[in-house]
């Protein structure tokens, strides 16, 4: 069996910070064979960058790196993007034009071949954001059949669409969930006792905010419609992930589970002096 652990979008250098210091811990204890996250707000909340990438890649270790509409906030990301080999865009999205650009084929470090894709909604998004149904049906016709473990990331404002698209494809992909809403959903389930699934993974970094965001620049924007700078907040950090065990052969999920794993509950289990703030 593989364990895929997937990590829900990380929020600046907190979310950073909580990603670098509990990971390892997720590591010990659950010993994933793949782990993914979404990275489309770790640069200050706001998109990624090249150094940021290397950095969950090669420091972190995570395999695969899926994104959303915050992509291309940082304009370096078109310099790296086209070599980054562990990057995934949304394929649907209006401002990108290659439909390969929304998926890898990879695989873990056993030799097991999977496939990462990632998509975005419509609903409450960019209104020029592509039909989704139409890209993941020929996105899972160019994936090599012998490929059988295929996740995707739904990175959508509507809990509709991530359940459509969940049920659309059930039997067709290993483990479906969506990103974007920062907030964890208690519904994970196998679907079709095939596609393993929830609604929304939740976000890695500060819940002591108004989705990530600092409580006043948030609530000030929605009281008087005055634009004070979004910055992450930096208090509450929880490390919000899901754990999906799939059988290599049939590429059915055979169990998944959700975890919230909130620093001050845990902390005593770190080496304090293991990672300064600097080094995220």
């Amino acid at each position: 069996m593989i364990k895929i652990m997937a990590i829900g979008d990380v929020i600046g250098k907190p979310g950073r910070r909580a990603l670098a210091k509990l990971l390892p811990l997720a590591r010990r204890d659950i010993c994933p064979d793949i782990v993914l996250c979404n990275g489309e707000n770790s640069a200050g909340g706001f998109g990624m960058t090249k150094k940021i990438y290397a950095q969950f890649t090669e420091n972190f270790g995570i395999d695969c790196v899926t994104m959303g509409n915050h992509w291309h906030d940082k304009p370096e990301i078109h310099s790296f993007a086209p070599q980054a080999d562990r990057l995934v865009l949304p394929a649907n999205m209006m401002n990108v034009d290659e439909l390969q650009k929304g998926f890898r084929v990879l695989k873990s470090s056993s030799g097991v071949p999977y496939a990462v894709i990632n998509l975005i909604g419509r609903a409450f998004m960019h209104p020029d954001n592509r039909d989704f149904f139409e890209p993941i049906d020929a996105i899972l016709n160019q994936i090599p059949s012998q490929c059988k473990i295929r996740v995707l990331d739904f990175h959508g404002e509507a809990t509709s669409e991530k359940q459509a698209i969940a049920q659309y494809l059930k039997g067709r992909v290993s483990l479906c969930y969506g990103t974007h809403s920062h907030v964890p959903t208690a519904d994970e389930r196998i679907l079709g006792q095939f596609t393993g699934f929830t609604t929304d993974i939740g976000m890695t970094g500060p819940y002591d905010s108004v989705i990530g965001i600092r409580t006043e620049a948030a609530l000030l924007r929605m009281r008087t419609g005055e634009r004070k700078k979004f910055e992450p907040a930096t208090h509450d950090l929880w490390f919000c992930f899901v754990v999906a065990t799939v059988d290599p052969t049939t590429g059915q999920c055979v169990k998944i589970e959700r975890f919230r794993w909130e620093w001050e509950k845990i902390k005593h289990e770190l080496d304090q002096n293991s990672l300064e703030d600097d080094d995220v």
